[in-house]
């Protein structure tokens, strides 16, 4: 593994504003679970350092993370047997944590695969041990970010590429160690094709959101990244869909081996703890109906679609 020294200010940066207040915990007790497959195991009820290790445990109460939430008590306990695993998850269900507790648990137990020589500094070839692809460059983003935080003095080196922003800084991040990849497809596929990417060291594959990556016409690029290109077969692999039609069906069958299908909440629904309505609101009022709203929210933060 790549031993990044962290800066001063960096475990502030990472962790001074974590609040856990944010995170309803209590209202996740509330969420169904439903598993299948052969021998699943029994879910963890806390976070253990027994299992997940001092390092990883350290990190999550700095981020003031109490207790798992219901795709992680399976996916803690799945991953560490090994296992494969499908899970139909809605957002803010914490399966970002899902997959990033376990991967790095197991990762930190059994250490990194020692990369072949193939050159140093800037012509040298990255071999990660783990790949989380994701469909666009905010949730990229947003992954990383997270796994910045459970990485902090760990030793594991998360770096994260996308397309739609210069390559240059990404190579040069990829150059200073890389064993945690996160990436979108097409930009993984470039840096592959340019030599500066190996899959031969790869042991845990996460697809997340793997639904809306092939919505968005991904397929092609995910194929050859997980069936054409060096990444060995014997890997785990985490799949993570908002939905499970017959396309992410037939992925699940082609990436996974004995895997466990874990459902969480409905599937295709949104967040309990999101109160949605809707309004009818004529095309030449709608700005200033905006206008009158956002003057009406006192307190929290805003995000506008347009």
């Amino acid at each position: 593994m790549v031993k990044r020294r962290p800066s001063g200010g960096e475990g502030h940066e990472l962790f001074g504003d974590a609040k856990s207040s944010g995170i309803n915990f209590d209202k996740y007790d509330d969420i169904p679970v439903e598993t299948s497959g052969e021998n699943v195991p029994d879910p963890v009820l806390e976070f253990s350092a027994e299992e997940l290790g001092p390092e990883v445990i350290r990190n999550l109460e700095l981020c003031k993370y109490s207790k798992p939430t219901p795709v992680q008590k399976y996916s803690i306990p799945i991953g560490l047997q090994g296992r494969d695993m499908m899970a139909c998850a809605q957002t803010g269900s914490g399966k970002t944590g899902g997959f990033l507790f376990p991967t790095l648990a197991a990762m930190l137990r059994v250490g990194g695969t020692p990369p072949p020589d193939v050159g140093h500094g800037r012509s040298r070839k990255i071999f990660p041990a783990a790949l989380i692809l994701a469909p666009t460059r905010e949730l990229a983003s947003q992954i990383y970010d997270e796994a910045k935080k459970f990485c902090y003095c760990t030793g594991i080196a998360p770096v994260v590429i996308y397309g739609g922003a210069e390559v240059g800084h990404q190579l040069r991040e990829l150059e200073r160690g890389c064993d945690m990849l996160v990436a979108t497809p097409g930009r993984l596929v470039d840096l592959m094709e340019r030599g500066r990417i190996s899959l031969s060291c790869i042991r845990f594959l996460i697809l997340d959101e793997a639904d809306r990556m092939l919505d968005m016409g991904f397929e092609p690029q995910i194929r050859r990244i997980v069936e054409q290109e060096d990444m060995p077969r014997e890997r785990q692999t985490f799949m993570f869909s908002a939905t499970f039609p017959r396309e992410i069906q037939r992925l699940a069958s082609d990436f996974l081996r004995d895997y466990i299908f874990l459902t969480v909440g409905r599937v295709g629904s949104a967040s309990k703890d999101v109160k949605q309505t809707v309004e009818y609101i004529e095309q030449y009022d709608k700005e200033d109906y905006l206008v009158r709203f956002l003057n009406q929210v006192q307190d929290g933060l805003i995000l506008v679609f347009v």
